[in-house]
């Protein structure tokens, strides 16, 4: 999963490149001159998503709003673009080749997840059928490992980011690419949603800083797969001031005296392989997302 320098090096003057291009060609349009907005399916600090139909007479469309105010264009484009890229695998969402500003918004159009996203699925303390979850462990397991391979990393894995197109799991797809970065680049203390963050990232103080690696994305991949079996975080944030995940760090470390925390007492014995491996608290040593892979045929819970 690793790549030279020159690789990194590569892709993003690829990325650059790629922005500039787009940038140039994008045209100006108001949206209500050419779109009638039929539902919000989504919104946030970034603006929102919503369910148009084209004036023209096209096929309704999928567009995310992000609000110029707290937008910056160089922003929208590589978010954009690096949608684009990721297009071609069947568990990322798909951008489309529509894009434009307007006085207040850039906007860009992506594909429909009819059932929404993970959270809506979820119920508070209740997992979801192990069948479900393994359909999603596996078609995340692919994105991701799609992605690392490009030296991208996510930075937002977690349940809203993860899109359905049935409530069956059968099609779920990785999308919100607004905080992907690529793999060396610098980020400070607590950028990500803290359940999911991993304790390196959580240890950040002040002006300190982290090379981003796909290790980050494994643990919160991690994270997203406890939740999916149990229906609740298994920690609030991965700091020694959390009494859960001290449990967890013990009996991860081999502490003498520690026993399987009793949120993790209802796995199997193959899930808390796969979990230790994927949460392994030194970084180099965690399992590549794939490797979820090789799990898919053991029990779970």
């Amino acid at each position: 999963m690793e790549e030279s320098d020159e690789d990194e090096e590569g892709n993003e003057e690829f990325l650059e490149r790629l922005m500039a291009q787009t940038g140039r060609q994008m045209p100006r349009r108001e949206l209500e001159e050419h779109y009638a907005v039929l539902e919000e399916l989504g919104s946030g600090s970034y603006g929102r998503v919503v369910l148009t139909e084209p004036r023209d007479g096209g096929s309704p469309l999928v567009l995310k709003l992000m609000l110029k105010e707290q937008t910056e264009r160089r922003a929208f484009l590589r978010e954009y673009c690096i949608a684009l890229c990721l297009s071609s695998h069947a568990a990322c969402l798909r951008a489309l080749p529509v894009a434009f500003e307007s006085d207040t918004h850039f906007a860009f159009g992506q594909e429909l997840a009819p059932a929404g996203d993970l959270c809506a699925l979820l119920n508070p303390g209740e997992g979801l059928a192990e069948e479900l979850v393994k359909r999603c462990a596996s078609q995340l397991a692919e994105a991701l490992d799609f992605m690392h391979s490009r030296a991208l990393v996510h930075r937002d894995v977690k349940l809203d980011n993860v899109l359905l197109f049935d409530r069956e799991c059968r099609r779920v797809k990785l999308g919100d690419f607004g905080l992907t970065r690529l793999q060396g680049s610098a980020v400070g203390a607590m950028s990500g949603t803290l359940p999911y963050s991993p304790p390196e990232l959580c240890l950040l103080q002040g002006s300190d800083t982290l090379e981003l690696d796909s290790s980050l994305d494994v643990w919160a991949f991690a994270v997203l797969l406890f939740s999916l079996c149990t229906g609740c975080f298994p920690w609030a944030v991965a700091s020694s001031s959390d009494p859960q995940f001290e449990d967890f760090s013990a009996w991860q470390g081999g502490t003498a005296g520690s026993e399987v925390p009793a949120s993790w007492q209802g796995f199997c014995s193959g899930a808390l392989e796969m979990l230790r491996r994927l949460l392994a608290l030194d970084p180099d040593r965690r399992s590549p997302a794939i490797e979820v892979q090789k799990y898919l045929s053991l029990p779970w819970m």
